[in-house]
């Protein structure tokens, strides 16, 4: 019995084993950008599990997609993108449709192009401008949906989308500010300055004004509707938060002076 296990222990000895060889390292491959042009879309649905498949599609051939569960104005006004999605498939309507529409062309000066996803209700009962856009039935195949994003788009630029430019008699104009009455909007540059109501009724209280100096008491009553000035520095709390908003100094203004012991005026 000995003898057998002295034997396996040769035979283990005398084999050879494989040896370990450290492999050369290799040149690491060059990176290679999947999508060396990106475009963006917008895409508005009220239920977006519904269109789940569809921003999977445009995902995976190079699109940037950005799901909103509504429309908000300040999204052209912000955002940069080169189509709209609009999902009316599932609580739209021929008045939904002709309202979004209209509403879409009145917010921006450049809308880039829209592609409305309807349901089959709609398009049986579309009629007149409703049949001129871009319709899609869904659900539908996503590639279908895709097809028809990249032929909408094409090789068209890149277009930086501007802010929403009034129509001339529904602004006013103040140096680089311009106040929108309909919307009750104020921009510079086309880029938009977020204010309050009251803000904004203070600003266009002065530029109505052309100059004129008006007193803390008109403001209160004008604005705030009350005869109340004992020891009230409401205006200038609203002011001062204003001006910041606007990157105007008190020191040195731009827009908004001080006129001590009355109250402010447009700066020269």
């Amino acid at each position: 019995m000995q003898k057998q296990t002295d034997q396996v222990k040769i035979r283990m000895s005398d084999r050879r084993l494989p040896l370990r060889v450290k492999p050369a390292l290799a040149d690491p491959a060059p990176f290679v950008d999947a999508c060396p042009v990106t475009r963006r879309v917008i895409l508005i649905s009220p239920m977006p599990g519904q269109v789940h498949e569809l921003v999977k599609a445009l995902t995976d051939s190079c699109f940037d997609v950005l799901v909103f569960h509504r429309w908000e104005p300040d999204l052209h006004e912000r955002l940069v993108f080169d189509l709209l999605i609009y999902d009316l498939s599932v609580a739209g309507t021929i008045d939904a449709f002709a309202g979004i529409s209209s509403r879409l062309n009145r917010e921006a000066e450049h809308v880039a192009p829209c592609l409305y996803l309807v349901g089959e209700n709609m398009i049986g009962s579309a009629s007149g401008p409703m049949l001129q856009e871009e319709l899609l039935v869904w659900p539908a195949r996503p590639q279908e949906a895709l097809y028809r994003v990249q032929r909408m788009i094409g090789n068209s630029p890149v277009t930086p989308k501007r802010g929403f430019l009034p129509e001339e008699g529904q602004r006013i104009g103040f140096k680089d500010l311009w106040l929108d009455r309909e919307r009750m909007s104020v921009q510079r540059d086309n880029n938009r300055i977020h204010l309050t109501k009251t803000e904004y009724d203070l600003l266009l209280k002065l530029i109505d004004a052309k100059g004129a100096v008006i007193s803390r008491e008109e403001m209160l009553s004008d604005i705030w509707e009350t005869d109340f000035t004992g020891g009230s520095n409401v205006v200038d709390v609203h002011i001062k938060s204003l001006r910041k908003k606007l990157g105007d100094n008190a020191a040195s203004p731009q827009y908004i002076v001080t006129v001590r012991g009355v109250g402010y005026r447009l700066a020269d």
